[in-house]
C-alpha cells in the first residue's frame, strides 16, 4: 500500500492539494492501492473534542500534584507550573464548549460573526491550554511553536528525545500510529509544504521509521526542493530516517519511485529524486516536470472533508504552476518550479465540473502563484458558458491587459467573487526596485474597476525590502489607509509581512544590486530557508522590525480580521453568502442584453 501524509500545521478550512493531485495521478496510471491522510485536520479535531482530550486533563493534574509536592522549583518549573494552574482552571470552563465550537464552525452559525469569532476564539484558547502539559509548545488553530527550530536538523532529532515538548511525536505516537502501523504499507509519501511542517512531518516519519525500517519513506514539497544544493554538499542526518525526497513536481517521480520499488529498485531511473547511498547523496538531474494538460483531476476521496471547519466546502484547484513573470527580486517561486507551465483552461473546467458534482462543491480556491491573464478570460467564459454557478477567488498580478474588453466583468460573471494581489509596494521606486513590472497608474485603474463591479480584494504588502525607507513603506500603508471606500468594500483584507530574503531569490544571487554588502545564516541551521543581511542604504533590521509591529498596529485597527484577513477561503464563504443579493443585483446589472 502507498500511504500519503499531509503533516500539521495547515489551515483547517480546506485541504491542501499535494495529496488528491498525486492519488489521481497514480490512479490514471494503474496504482491504486493508495490511502491518503490528513493528519493536520486531524489532530486539530481530536485536540478539539472533549472525550478524546480528557487524559490530557488528567495528566494536567496529576503534574500539578507532582510540582506542588516538591519543596523547590526551578525556574522552568514555576513557569510550568503557573501554566498548568491557569490550563486546569480553562479547560474546566470550556470543556462542555469546545466541541460546540468546532460544530459551530461546520453549521450556518459559522455566517455569524460573533458565533464564528466567538469559537475561534475558543479553540485558540483551549488548545493553548489543553496542550500544557508540553509547556512551552504552544499550538493555535493555524500554526504551532516549539523551542527547537526547524531550521536546524540537530534541534529537531533533539526533539525526538522529548516528547514531553513535542507533542506530535506524543500524540502521533499515541493517537494515529498504531493506525499506520497496522496498514501492509510498503512506500509512505509525506507532503512537507511549508517550514511548520518540517517538525511533525519528520517526527512522523522518524516514528514510523522507528517501528517499520522497512517502510520506503519519501518526502516531498517545496521545502526540501530550496534546499538541494546543501543536500548534495553536505549530506543531512535526514537521511537515517527518510529514505528519499522528491524535488520540484512529484507526480512522474512519485510514480516512477513505486515502480521501481515494486520491481527493479534502480532509484537511479527515478526523476527528482534525492536520496543517499553509502554516505554520498546522490541528486537524479536533469528535474524533470509535469505535463499539466495530461494530469487529471484531483481526487479528494479518503480525506475527511466533513472534518474541515466550514459550512461548505471550498475545494483547491490548480491552472498553472510557477510564475509567468519570474522577475521578483524576492521571490524563489520560480527556483521552485523550474519553469511557468500552464493547464488549458477547458481542462481546469472539467475539473470543477467534476469536483462541483461529486463533492457538491461550490467554491474554489486557485492555488496557482499569479494567474495568467489570457487563461483567466478563456476560464471565465467557459464558466460562464456552461452556467456553472461556482464562486472562487485566486491570485493575480496587476496587469493592464486585465483591464482591456471588460474582462474584470467577465470574471465576475464566471463567479470571481475575490482577487488576491501581491501589491508589496505603492511605492513606485520600490516597485521598480522589486522588478515587479507594476505601474501604480494600473494598480489605480484595477481598484477602480474592483469597486465598480463588486470584486473584493486582498493585499500582500511588504515592510523593509533592501532600500526601502520608512516614507516609502508609509506610501503603502497610507493607500490602504486613506482609502474609504476600499476599505468599506466587501471582504476588503490587507496583511503586511516583514521582507525576509529567502534562499534562492534575485536578491541572494545578486545582493551588490541592492546594496546588500553580506549575507549569512547560523552554520547549525542547515535547514533554513532564508538569510539574515546587511545593507548600507535603507532601513536596518531593527529599524524595519520596529516599523512593521507599527504598521500592524494601524492596519489591525482599520482592517477588520475576521474572518477575510484570517482566512481567505472562510472570506470567500462569507462573499457568497452575505453578499448573495447584492450579487444577484450586479450580475443583472453587468449581463449583457
Amino acid at each position: 500500500m502507498i500511504y500519503l501524509v499531509f503533516p500539521s500545521s495547515w489551515h483547517p478550512s480546506q485541504p491542501y492539494l499535494s495529496l488528491p493531485s498525486l492519488k489521481a495521478f497514480l490512479a490514471q496510471n494503474g496504482i491504486h492501492d493508495v490511502v491518503q491522510r490528513d493528519l493536520a485536520i486531524e489532530l486539530l479535531d481530536d485536540l478539539c473534542t472533549w472525550e478524546k482530550t480528557k487524559p490530557l486533563y488528567e495528566r494536567i493534574i496529576r503534574e500539578l500534584n507532582e510540582l506542588a509536592s516538591k519543596p523547590r522549583h526551578s525556574q522552568f518549573e514555576r513557569e510550568k507550573y503557573a501554566k498548568l494552574r491557569e490550563a486546569e482552571e480553562i479547560v474546566q470552563a470550556l470543556k462542555d464548549q469546545i466541541d460546540g465550537a468546532t460544530a459551530s464552525l461546520r453549521s450556518e452559525e459559522f455566517y455569524d460573526l460573533e458565533r464564528y469569532m466567538e469559537s475561534l476564539k475558543i479553540i485558540d484558547v483551549w488548545l493553548d491550554n489543553i496542550l500544557a502539559p508540553y509547556f512551552p509548545s504552544q499550538l493555535t488553530v493555524i500554526g504551532s511553536q516549539l523551542r527547537f527550530t526547524p531550521y536546524s536538523t540537530e534541534e529537531i532529532l533533539e526533539s525526538f528525545k522529548h516528547p514531553e515538548e513535542n507533542y506530535f511525536y506524543d500524540l502521533y505516537e499515541k493517537w494515529y500510529l498504531p493506525s499506520i502501523l497496522s496498514e501492509d504499507i510498503d512506500i509512505m509519501g509525506i507532503s512537507i509544504t511549508s517550514v511548520e511542517q518540517i517538525i511533525p512531518g519528520l517526527t512522523l516519519a522518524h516514528l514510523v521509521k522507528k517501528h517499520r525500517p522497512e517502510i520506503h519513506i519519501t518526502v516531498g514539497g517545496s521545502v526540501f526542493t530550496k534546499l538541494v544544493d546543501r543536500l548534495e554538499k553536505n549530506g543531512s542526518p535526514v537521511f537515517q530516517f527518510v529514505d528519499s525526497l522528491v524535488v520540484h513536481e512529484g507526480e512522474t517521480p512519485l510514480l516512477r519511485l513505486v515502480q521501481e520499488l515494486r520491481s527493479g529498485k534502480d532509484l537511479s531511473k527515478v526523476p527528482n529524486l534525492v536520496y543517499e547511498v553509502d554516505g554520498t547523496v546522490t541528486v537524479n538531474r536533469p528535474f524533470a516536470k509535469e505535463e499539466l494538460n495530461l494530469l487529471p483531476t484531483p481526487d479528494f476521496d479518503g480525506l475527511p472533508l466533513d472534518l474541515y471547519l466550514s459550512p461548505e466546502r471550498v475545494l483547491p484547484i490548480m491552472g498553472s504552476r510557477g510564475c509567468y513573470w519570474e522577475r521578483c527580486a524576492f521571490c524563489s517561486i520560480p527556483f521552485d518550479h523550474m519553469d511557468f507551465h500552464v493547464r488549458y483552461a477547458e481542462n481546469v473546467v472539467n475539473d470543477v465540473k467534476s469536483l462541483k458534482e461529486k463533492y457538491n462543491c461550490n467554491y474554489f480556491f486557485f492555488t496557482d502563484e499569479a494567474l495568467p491573464i489570457n487563461f483567466m478570460k478563456t476560464f471565465a467564459g467557459k464558466i460562464v458558458e456552461q452556467n456553472l454557478n461556482i464562486q472562487w477567488t485566486g491570485e493575480l498580478k496587476f496587469e493592464k491587459s486585465m483591464l482591456k474588453e471588460n474582462r474584470m466583468e467577465l470574471l465576475y460573471r464566471s463567479g470571481c467573487r475575490k482577487l488576491i494581489f501581491g501589491l508589496e509596494s505603492y511605492n513606485q521606486r520600490v516597485l521598480d526596485s522589486m522588478k515587479k513590472g507594476v505601474e501604480l497608474e494600473v494598480v489605480d485603474k484595477t481598484v477602480e474597476e474592483c469597486l465598480r463591479i463588486g470584486i473584493a480584494m486582498h493585499f500582500y504588502l511588504i515592510c523593509g525590502f533592501p532600500t526601502e525607507t520608512r516614507e516609502e513603506v508609509m506610501d503603502s500603508v497610507n493607500f490602504v489607509l486613506n482609502d474609504q471606500r476600499l476599505l468599506d468594500s466587501p471582504g476588503f483584507s490587507c496583511i503586511a509581512s516583514q521582507f525576509d530574503l529567502e534562499k534562492g531569490t534575485p536578491l541572494e544571487k545578486n545582493p551588490a544590486e541592492w546594496h546588500i554588502t553580506r549575507i549569512y545564516t547560523p552554520p547549525e541551521h542547515d535547514l533554513s530557508l532564508g538569510y539574515s543581511y546587511e545593507g548600507t542604504v535603507g532601513m536596518t533590521a531593527d529599524e524595519a522590525t520596529e516599523l512593521y509591529q507599527e504598521i500592524v498596529e494601524k492596519l489591525n485597527r482599520e482592517v477588520m480580521t475576521f474572518p477575510d484577513n484570517y482566512s481567505l477561503s472562510d472570506g470567500l464563504l462569507y462573499l457568497g453568502h452575505h453578499q448573495r443579493d447584492n450579487i444577484k443585483e450586479r450580475l443583472n446589472s453587468l449581463t449583457p442584453a
